[in-house]
């Protein structure tokens, strides 16, 4: 699996760091591209690297830079599928302008993205000192990122034009948020001792945990459609002690249209990682961007 990882401008670069933090995503190779907002005349040159990837996965900070408007648009020209991860700023603690920007970037982004991943600082925005919990968001998204990643490598895995078609309208893009949890497998005495077996997995607190954590501000715990990552040890799998069924009706109470990927990890970790899409005017936080902007014309 050949794939491209983008980080444009300090944000997008933030979270590209914490993907590449993770040692199997290493084990891919990607083709890295590390662009600054004054990228200018690199990007073409940058961007011939990106030939014979099956596709790309874009980190910026939606702003009025041209970067990532023409990354997005030298991929779409040589035919490369993407997934554009693009953080919202934080109404509280960043200047309108900002905001409206935003709006704007995604509106030019339209044009040849139809599925975009929406990480919000408006959710930390109410922290004390919010910058300091930044790289802790950014690890967190990382960590969904990478259980997107191992969804597409392996298991049941799923196909990444299939996963874009999933999360996107045929009348217009799907805006995604992620949401995830986490619980260990073993206890301190089973690392210790391997022939402890693995706790068992409590599926319908990993799913409710992971509801309360969406990577937008506002955003309905219910859509149109959401794509659930499962992400387990190898033993759940090879034994059958998954019940993936469980998790499909879960999620059928929070999407009409729902799709589970199960995955094998090497951690002891079990995960579940949710993708939820909405279209536009079902985020208020969407909406709100498009209100200002429109008072600024």
């Amino acid at each position: 699996m050949a794939y491209l990882l983008a980080g444009v401008g300090t944000a997008g670069n933030a979270i590209l760091k914490s993907v590449l933090s993770y040692k199997e995503v290493k084990r891919d190779k990607p083709v890295v591209l590390k662009l600054g907002e004054d990228a200018g005349n690199r990007i073409d040159r940058e961007l011939t690297r990106a030939s014979g990837t099956d596709f790309g996965l874009v980190f910026s900070e939606l702003n009025d830079s041209d970067v990532s408007h023409r990354v997005a648009g030298q991929l779409h020209e040589h035919g490369i599928k993407q997934l554009f991860i693009g953080v919202l700023p934080a109404r509280r603690r960043q200047k309108s302008e900002n905001i409206i920007s935003a709006f704007y970037a995604l509106e030019k982004l339209k044009e040849y993205v139809n599925t975009f991943i929406l990480v919000d600082n408006q959710r930390i925005a109410h922290l004390p000192n919010f910058e300091e919990y930044i790289p802790q968001y950014n690890r967190y998204i990382a960590s969904c990122i990478v259980d997107i990643l191992a969804g597409l490598r392996g298991g049941e895995s799923i196909e990444f034009g299939r996963l874009l078609a999933l999360l996107s309208f045929d009348d217009e893009p799907g805006y995604v948020a992620l949401s995830r949890s986490s619980e260990l497998t073993k206890d301190l005495p089973g690392y210790i001792l391997p022939f402890i077996m693995p706790k068992p997995l409590d599926l319908r607190t990993l799913v409710r945990i992971s509801l309360e954590k969406l990577s937008i501000a506002d955003a309905p715990v219910s859509s149109e459609k959401c794509v659930t990552f499962l992400r387990v040890p190898a033993y759940y799998i090879d034994t059958e002690h998954l019940d993936k069924d469980l998790v499909v009706d879960f999620m059928h109470m929070y999407a009409r249209e729902c799709y589970v990927v199960v995955c094998s990890t090497g951690r002891n970790i079990a995960a579940i990682t949710n993708l939820f899409a909405y279209r536009f005017e079902q985020l208020k936080r969407l909406r709100e961007l498009r209100g200002l902007a429109h008072e600024g014309l």
